[in-house]
């Protein structure tokens, strides 16, 4: 690739380098052998230390980029760092080299759209496509007036995707520090990872642990620190992820079986739920003008109960009677802080 391009993508990369909490202080080889895994994988070995380093200082001082980046060298640790902790270049607007590197890349990744490879990708092509074809100027500031993309509220979490993708691969056991929002502690966990799962624009983690004899979920952003282990863990092969959340709403698989649920939905919900259903098992048993009624197959967890809870001016549940009851004893629960 032209060498302007190639410059523009290491400096994305070495930006995550100085940004990434689990190696902090990376020295300028470290930084290099990123570029060359993310750039050329293992098919080539011709970048230099040298031009790592001339990069570096052509992020802190070239007013062409415009990046100024507040990188420092750490005697002591002997690797580089952002004085400015909150600093990232992608705060600083693309220039010229990256906005065509962008559109090089967007081309070459939607010619592979369709390819049932990149199927789960499919989604977030079409978003930078769209953006692109919009206008050729990407800072266009008329874009971002007229059109909005979805953004997540937070992107924390998402330094920990490479190394536990790498663990699930490597079948290594993880031993991590986590925050668990409803008991309002901090614990230690050790899990043999399985699966890392994306929903709603976060990101989750599913392995097994010993310590409760089942599989269990944690949100990768409530991670605070993270221990790979050496020795490889038998894996059971009896998991399956497609199975797994088969009856599940949302990331919650739950461990009582799917029951069915029977709603009857009233007004703009009636119709909502036919062009977005609620799960897949969904299937409409009586359409009406006023009412429609709707039946599901899912496990009935916390998540399913706050779905429910989003639509409950205009549903009401008919089966089963556990559900009913809950319904009625979280609706009390709610009134009652009024």
């Amino acid at each position: 690739m032209p060498a302007n391009k190639s410059a523009a993508i290491r400096y994305r990369i070495i930006d995550r380098c100085l940004r990434n909490r689990q190696h902090k202080y990376p020295t300028k080889e470290f930084i290099r052998q990123r570029c060359m895994e993310e750039l050329y994988g293992d098919m080539a070995d011709d970048l230099s230390v040298s031009t790592i380093e001339k990069d570096l200082i052509a992020m802190r001082d070239d007013a062409g980029l415009g990046y100024f980046a507040p990188i420092k060298y750490h005697r002591l640790h002997k690797g580089y760092y952002y004085e400015d902790e909150t600093y990232s270049i992608d705060a600083v607007g693309l220039n010229e080299d990256e906005s065509e590197a962008l559109r090089s890349a967007a081309h070459t990744l939607s010619l592979f759209a369709d390819v049932p490879l990149f199927e789960n990708l499919k989604e977030a092509i079409e978003k930078i496509n769209t953006r692109l074809s919009l206008s050729a100027n990407l800072e266009d500031p008329f874009i971002n007036q007229y059109v909005q993309f979805e953004k997540p509220v937070t992107q924390n979490g998402k330094d920990w995707i490479k190394p536990l993708y790498e663990a699930i691969v490597n079948r290594l056991p993880v031993t991590f520090t986590y925050f668990n929002i409803y008991k309002n502690e901090t614990r230690t966990h050790e899990l043999e990872p399985y699966l890392l799962k994306e929903v709603r624009n976060k990101w989750y983690l599913i392995g097994w642990t010993n310590k409760h004899n089942n599989f269990t979920t944690y949100a990768l952003d409530r991670i605070t620190s993270m221990e790979k282990g050496a020795k490889a863990f038998k894996y059971r092969r009896a998991f399956n992820a497609d199975h797994f959340y088969q009856y599940s709403t949302g990331i919650m698989e739950g461990s009582k079986p799917p029951e069915k649920i029977v709603l009857e939905v009233f007004g703009p919900a009636a119709r909502m739920l036919k062009v977005s259903p609620m799960h897949h098992t969904q299937t409409l048993i009586k359409e009406g003008k006023e009412k429609s009624v709707i039946e599901l197959q899912v496990t009935i967890n916390e998540e399913f109960i706050h779905q429910m809870l989003s639509i409950c001016n205009e549903m009401k549940v008919v089966k089963p009677a556990s559900l009913k009851k809950r319904m009625k004893e979280e609706l009390q629960k709610a009134i009652g802080y009024y």
